[in-house]
């Protein structure tokens, strides 16, 4: 974050809306700060590993509050507030604002993000550099420094509070004349993101709201604030026609009959800002998704929270929001205004205040029998869109000191809301970021409880009746009822937080061998052992889900540059039934094996010839006493031939299931299922990479995949071989060099300096770097530890490289020389002489430079 510094900040957050009237300006803020010792150090960091992009702050914001660009501290890009899908340039946040209030005496106290109102007030701040600084982790390489503490695949952690009492940092509301009183609480904000299918259109961000002063706050309630502004990014007039609501429940994406309680704050652009005269959308680049947000935890199981939303404007006739009327027939106001909280008083009320408001679509329904306030003159227009702000709060609380008030919300994307205002895609990302921060049927606690659940039963049938006369004309009837399929199915976690999703297998550690064949084509074989990618279960479902490998080679190692070389996958297959409430086919379980489709069918069933609903299997349930009907699909390839040594294939392709996956136990009792160094013969893999260059190195990875659960629309998931990746050269091993006393070879040789090395032989990982740098001399037979030097034709040492790698490690035969002499000096044209000396002796050789 560093890249960034507070100044480029301070420059956004003095940036205001065309509808805010004033604020202060960026260099007023700069200039306020420069004047406090060790002033706050203000940054940003960007989510953008899915499909939102969405910028957090480190002084209670979210989104960047600003229409001027400001640019990722990381890439150099242009930050996005919050959009979805990332680089369409369609933005659906202004800003977002932690807002905290309580009552401190006789008063009441707000602390705010940013106010909501007009006069750039800002009371979180963080601490000075290095220690106000946001900091990263992430799951993606378990090699990597960031991976310590990972949570997901992109952590933000940002701290601050709100002990700065400096008006001239602050700010203060000149409505009121109030200038900001501390309530004297740290922030610790963590935000998630993942870049799974099914994870990449919500981020989640966690608030802990410790109490730092001496005494007890009281009545406390966390809110927040939400200005949408959805739109096109550059153009006018996108502040003004948002629409929102609440969407409480929806029936269930998986469960035929129930309904899922998503309790969504949602909003959108009015129409999606079709084309004026084609009436059609721009794809991507009309603003026709929803965005919500998504409350996750709260302080107490049971706790109140509010809804409420207004229409913002300078004028005060114009500003409105719905409203109760009190006891006495009255409303209250802020100010003069019926929408915008100005000041802590309003905020605190409006937060604390039983009030959940109705959606903004149905302003113009005449509520005052239910005691809202009569609507609007312009009632209409407002349900037709405007410049809408809301607040979701929840309360009260009595913190004591040194106490915690966690507070959790996601951000949630919804596609294609504007077909019919259809919530379906919002709806069902709503549920994985809930299953997601809280797994269904996982105890995390360890009390017993997993959440709650659901027994599914299909086709329920009576198989038993029994009467029990209890006197005369009182029967009693025991019913015994069976299901053709039935399965406890989770739908809410345990309550206790996971932050853990669905993940591929682990990949495989593999051990490479290369050589040059007798044909002088370069081979590496592949090998490792899938004991623990075939035995660890998901973290997620708890359920062993591998499905198989696949091996990839790249020239650079990044991400986006493997190749698919070939793939293993088990044979299983997917089987249709019919469900009957929703009239059509669906996938109930995950994928079965053909071993066990033959226990449940018989010995000689092929799924083969039952591919579609037109050609079906028929199975006469002897325990139902009535024929059921199924169709299959291969999952995956199926490709799973243990024998056929072009493909991956296993090292014992006749070898069974290990009788035991206890290592200890298999190899103190069944050594023969077990390999010399210790592992079990049935997970050992291998795979030849074959005709490759000998004088360029590749990057070799084998990846995991698993198969996905087809009930719940969770798509197969694979590990980045990027991961995995090993780079090695297709040349003979350093143990093989030793053993046969290969000679020393340098190529290219001659050396030219117009012979156009880089795709082959030089730095085509860095093309931008200056050609001096990128030159590459390479020697290869070379033992595996060794001192290489380079003379000229007269003795003069030119250079020396000490190769040192473990015996048979990757590239322990190959060293590289950038032809920069030790001197920093390039060489010349010439004959150069080098000497290679280890324990196995020494060797002489030669090569010519041609410049």
């Amino acid at each position: 974050m560093k890249l960034l510094g507070f100044i480029f900040f301070l420059l956004m957050i003095g940036t205001f809306s065309p509808a805010a009237g004033r604020s202060l300006a960026g260099a007023d803020i700069m200039e306020r700060l420069y004047d406090v010792d060790d002033p706050p150090y203000v940054t940003i960091a960007v989510h953008n590993i899915g499909k939102m992009g969405l910028t957090v702050t480190n002084m209670g914001i979210i989104g960047t509050s600003q229409l001027a660009p400001i640019a990722d501290p990381v890439t150099g890009m242009e930050a996005p507030s919050l959009a979805f899908p990332y680089g369409f340039e369609v933005d659906y946040l202004f800003e977002a604002s932690l807002w905290v209030g309580a009552v401190v005496g006789q008063d009441t106290l707000v602390t705010t993000g940013s106010d909501g109102d007009w006069w750039g007030v800002h009371e979180f701040w963080p601490l000075p550099y290095p220690e106000g600084d946001i900091v990263y982790r992430s799951t993606i390489n378990p090699h990597a420094p960031e991976y310590d503490s990972a949570v997901s695949q992109q952590d933000f952690i940002a701290v601050y509070t709100d002990t700065i009492d400096d008006v001239e940092v602050t700010g203060f509301d000149e409505h009121t004349g109030r200038i900001h009183r501390p309530l004297n609480i740290q922030v610790t904000q963590r935000s998630y993101a993942w870049g799974y299918d099914y994870a990449e259109d919500f981020v989640i961000v966690d608030f802990e709201i410790a109490n730092m002063q001496l005494r007890e706050l009281h009545d406390v309630y966390i809110g927040l604030y939400v200005d949408n502004d959805i739109g096109r990014l550059n153009t006018g007039g996108r502040a003004y026609d948002d629409v929102c609501g609440f969407k409480r429940i929806m029936g269930s994406k998986y469960i035929a009959g129930m309904v899922d309680t998503i309790d969504l704050v949602w909003a959108a652009d009015n129409d999606g800002d079709p084309n004026p005269i084609t009436g059609a959308f721009a794809g991507f680049m009309s603003p026709t998704s929803a965005m919500g947000v998504k409350i996750l935890r709260t302080p107490a199981d049971e706790t109140r929270f509010n809804f409420n939303w207004w229409v913002s404007t300078w004028d005060p006739d114009e500003d409105w929001g719905p409203r109760k009327v009190d006891a006495n027939g009255q409303v209250r106001r802020f100010h003069g205004r019926l929408g915008t909280p100005l000041g802590d008083k309003s905020k605190y009320y409006m937060m604390s205040q039983d009030e959940f408001d109705y959606n903004q679509r149905t302003t113009y329904y005449n509520r005052s029998l239910e005691g809202w306030m009569p609507p609007p003159e312009n009632a209409f227009q407002i349900a037709n869109g405007s410049e809408i702000k809301y607040l979701i709060s929840c309360g009260p609380f009595d913190v004591k000191p040194g106490d915690v008030l966690p507070f959790t919300v996601a951000f949630v994307g919804g596609r294609d809301f504007h077909h019919g205002y259809d919530f379906d895609d919002v709806h069902l990302n709503t549920i994985w970021a809930q299953w997601i921060y809280d797994n269904p049927g996982v105890d995390s606690d360890g009390d017993g409880f997993k959440g709650n659940y659901y027994i599914f039963c299909m086709n329920p049938q009576i198989v038993y009746i029994d009467t029990l006369v209890v006197a005369p004309g009182d029967t009693v009837f025991d019913t015994l009822r069976q299901c053709t399929w039935a399965d406890t199915i989770y739908y809410r976690g345990d309550g206790v937080p996971d932050l853990v999703g669905a993940k591929p297998p682990v990949y495989p550690e593999i051990t490479l061998y290369p050589r040059i064949n007798e044909f002088n084509q370069g081979e590496i074989t592949i090998r490792w052992n899938g004991y623990t990618t075939e035995t660890t279960p998901d973290q997620f479902r708890q359920k062993i889900d591998f499905e198989g490998y696949r091996v990839y080679t790249s020239r650079s190692g990044s991400s986006n540059d493997f190749t698919l070389v070939t793939s293993y996958d088990v044979e299983n297959y997917n089987r249709w039934e019919y469900d009957a409430a929703r009239e059509l086919w669906v996938i109930n379980n995950p994928p079965y094996e053909m071993r066990t489709l033959r226990q449940m069918y018989g010995e000689q069933f092929d799924p083969a010839p039952f591919y579609d609903e037109n050609h079906l299997f028929p199975f006469y349930n002897a325990r139902r006493g009535e024929w059921e009907f199924y169709f299959f699909t291969s999952h995956d390839w199926n490709r799973s031939d243990y024998h056929d040594t072009t493909l991956i294939h296993k090292v014992y392709p006749d070898q069974k299931y290990p009788s035991t996956l206890n290592l200890d136990t298999a190899r103190m009792f069944y050594p023969d299922e077990v390999t010399e160094d210790g592992q079990l013969k049935y997970f050992e893999y291998r795979y030849v990479l074959r005709n490759l260059i000998p004088s360029i190195p590749y990057y070799v990875a084998v990846a995991a995949f698993d198969h996905g659960y087809p009930p719940a629309n969770l798509p197969s998931l694979e590990t980045d071989p990027a991961e995995s990746a090993v780079l090695e050269y297709a040349q003979n091993t350093s143990r093989l060099a030793e053993e046969r006393g290969l000679d020393v070879v340098v190529y290219p040789n001659p050396y030219r300096i117009d012979g156009n090395y880089r795709t082959y032989y030089e730095g085509w990982d860095h093309p931008d770097w200056p050609t001096e740098r990128t030159r590459a001399l390479h020697f290869t037979n070379l033992p595996h530890k060794c001192t290489i030097r380079i003379f000229t034709l007269d003795g003069d040492l030119i250079d020396e490289i000490v190769h040192d790698y473990p015996p048979n490690a990757p590239a322990s035969s190959h060293e590289i020389w950038d032809m920069i002499s030790r001197n920093d000096m390039i060489i010349t044209s010439g004959i150069y002489y080098f000497a290679v000396e280890s324990e196995a002796g020494s060797q002489i050789g030669k090569f010519v430079v041609i410049y």
